[in-house]
């Protein structure tokens, strides 16, 4: 799932307590795509995300070679903290434990981070409605001036560099992962 659905699925994981204004600011630093240890779900050749400007919004494009159903996926999500910001990466104790794809877009993404992409405006990516939307159908999306909506996100995250690490499981074996590198600040 490229970037993308990376940014998509990843912040997901950052998912569960109210809504408030956040103490915290959040930028994207940077995102790397990684090829799976068996097959790629998604062309990782094109895997072409950019960081524009002084806010750092995400532009770029990514493919699903497959309709993405959980059936055959499921993804899991990693979190890293750097406090530092030196690249000295911790494992978090949080993060999305395996779960199929379909439930985790319509569980988590229609929470975390649909409300950052705006079908018809800023992405092509189809809007997930409240019941899902089963399977995800295979194409070429894009997404355009993405900022984090962070309304949703929980209030306790770790200072410093973030990295969430995105993989997808085809039948069990990996077959595609994503990072996302976010700066997360003490709003001033």
């Amino acid at each position: 799932m490229k970037y993308s659905a990376f940014a998509i699925v990843v912040l997901c994981s950052l998912s569960g307590l109210s809504k408030a204004e956040q103490p915290y600011n959040v930028k994207n630093e940077a995102s790397e795509c990684l090829k799976g240890l068996r097959e790629t779900l998604y062309d990782l050749y094109e895997c072409d995300f950019k960081l524009v400007g002084r806010q750092r919004l995400l532009n770029g494009t990514f493919s699903f070679n497959d309709d993405i159903a959980s059936d055959h996926y499921t993804f899991q999500v990693d979190l890293f903290s750097s406090p530092l910001g030196d690249g000295q990466y911790k494992l978090l104790p949080m993060g999305v434990p395996r779960l199929g794809v379909c439930e985790g877009m319509r569980d988590l993404y229609t929470k975390v981070v649909q409300p950052s992409l705006i079908e018809g405006e800023n992405t092509n990516f189809p809007f997930i409605p409240e019941e899902g939307l089963c399977p995800i159908p295979k194409g070429k999306y894009f997404i355009k001036n993405m900022k984090l909506d962070t309304d949703s996100w929980p209030n306790q995250i770790p200072r410093g560099l973030l990295k969430a690490v995105l993989t997808i499981f085809k039948d069990g074996v990996d077959v595609g992962r994503g990072a996302l590198y976010m700066r997360v600040v003490d709003r001033e």
